[in-house]
């Protein structure tokens, strides 16, 4: 997996890189370098899978880096399935952001999905509801799903 990693990077225009270098295109070292920096940090994050999403965990304090992928590739569609893999691999009560950033820092080149959660069990984002409330069952004329 590795190797076939290293090779797609490898094979990517010069062009793909020039992001990571304020718009330049790189040299062949540059590219080398930077081609073998992020084989050797996918090699080093645990990865976890099951039978429909593989999870590379990467310590990024104060946060844990969740890179979430379906084994098919396909869209993820339940916000449900990363909170039980946030709550599985990080914990219940740690809070998670998925980032929608700046077209500047857009990165999209796969059905990969990042989750930045914080490993500090007690840190709250100063944004979002702050009560609970869960219901398998619909509330007037809103629909919900099925949980399961």
């Amino acid at each position: 997996m590795i190797r076939a990693t290293r090779d797609s990077l490898l094979s990517k225009p010069d062009g793909f890189f020039a992001s990571m270098l304020r718009g330049r295109t790189p040299t062949l070292p540059e590219k080398l370098l930077l081609v073998e920096q992020a084989v050797q940090r996918m090699a080093a994050a645990p990865t976890y899978r099951n039978d429909l999403y593989t999870v590379q965990v990467e310590s990024c304090p104060p946060f844990v880096h969740l890179h979430i992928h379906r084994n098919d590739w396909g869209a993820c569609t339940d916000w449900r399935h990363f909170q039980q893999i946030k709550n599985a691999l990080v914990g219940e009560e740690n809070e998670a952001v998925e980032l929608f950033p700046a077209e500047s820092r857009l990165v999209d080149t796969s059905n990969t999905y990042h989750l930045w959660v914080h490993e500090n069990p007690a840190f709250r984002f100063p944004l979002g509801l702050q009560h609970r409330l869960t219901s398998s069952e619909p509330i007037g004329q809103e629909q919900q799903r099925v949980c399961g």
